[in-house]
């Protein structure tokens, strides 16, 4: 006869081994899934803000471009705030020049010409855009404000310009 040795066998793992293996293994994906969504989220949310100044910039280049050599002050009258922007440029074939929003879009308007835009609308958007005129020791001057954003990033930006007029 044989003799049977009842001997424990460690062949694999316990349930409890299993579940505590697969709790950690889970966890572990759980962050390193939530690490990178951090990180692709900041760096679209940095492009986007890119964005959002880039087209700052191009607005305020085109206002101060619109006030060099002006002749006439259209619109906004001395004292007076508007939200578009009308000058008579000295020796220029296509005035008036005027800078105005067109569902949050700001839009360039030379003479007869179409306007064109000035902002990216596919990925900024321009609200409260407004001119004022004010005397400044005796010459003309223009501030222009507006709110820049990008509805993607929940991204805005406030542009305050002051431009003196010689």
């Amino acid at each position: 006869m044989t003799h049977l040795e009842s001997s424990p066998r460690n062949n694999g793992f316990t349930l409890i081994e299993t579940l505590i293996y697969v709790a950690i293994a889970s966890a572990m994906l759980s962050f390193a899934l939530a690490t990178t969504y951090q990180l692709i989220n900041a760096s679209d949310r940095g492009e986007n803000q890119k964005e959002v100044v880039e087209n700052q910039k191009l607005l305020e280049q085109k206002i101060y471009w619109a006030l060099q050599n002006v002749s006439t002050i259209n619109s906004p009258a001395v004292g007076a705030t508007t939200t578009s922007l009308s000058v008579d440029k000295i020796g220029f074939a296509n005035n008036p020049v005027v800078i105005y929003t067109d569902n949050e879009v700001v839009k360039l308007k030379q003479g007869s010409g179409a306007a064109l835009p000035i902002t990216n609308d596919a990925y900024t958007a321009v609200r409260n855009l407004t001119f004022h005129q004010f005397d400044f020791s005796g010459h003309p001057a223009i501030k222009a404000n507006a709110t820049i954003f990008n509805a993607f990033a929940s991204t805005s930006l406030s542009s305050d310009a002051i431009i003196f007029i010689k």
